[in-house]
């Protein structure tokens, strides 16, 4: 099996996430099987603890941190038969842990999803807005060169505006 067919294998086994965008109640939903969720992460978090395998090569900052994700996705889940039983925001809090821990153990941190709630411009209505790392890096680069060529066509139309004024005939 190849490396990217067992990295996609591994992280549908990691993060089983659906993910809908919705303005309604909608929002993200994530497996609500909170057994199997907590299960992958003490499965991951011993192979962790115990450096096998792809683990193994994991540096002790990404360690930290992925274990640091898993203790709040334990922490939420704690008691819990489904995830439904999170509120709507910690639903969110839990699928963007369980991004980080796939991120972290695929490499991936561009291929990251991560949501928030945002309201759009024009709206009082606020919805989940769920991008990419990647995607999130490219509008905010569209939008600084977007700034950017306004400011500049600005400065241009004004430097064009002052004719010079004829002195005394």
């Amino acid at each position: 099996m190849n490396r990217f067919v067992m990295a996609a294998v591994l992280a549908l086994m990691i993060c089983p996430v659906g993910v809908t965008v919705a303005g309604g109640g909608g929002g993200v939903l994530v497996n609500t099987d909170a057994r199997a969720i907590v299960s992958q992460q003490q499965q991951i978090r011993q192979q962790v603890l115990a450096g096998e395998g792809r683990f193994g090569d994991l540096d002790e900052a990404d360690r930290r941190r992925l274990l640091s994700r898993q203790d709040k996705v334990l922490e939420m889940l704690d008691g819990k038969a489904r995830s439904s039983e999170l509120s709507q925001i910690d639903r969110i809090i839990l699928f963007n842990s369980l991004e980080h821990i796939s991120a972290i153990i695929n490499d991936d941190e561009d291929g990251r999803m991560e949501c928030e709630r945002a309201r759009p411009t024009g709206s009082n209505r606020t919805q989940w807005l769920c991008m990419t790392v990647a995607e999130r890096r490219g509008l905010a680069e569209t939008s600084q060169q977007g700034l950017q060529s306004l400011q500049s066509n600005t400065y241009r139309k004004s430097s064009q505006m002052r004719a010079p004024v004829p002195v005394g005939r």
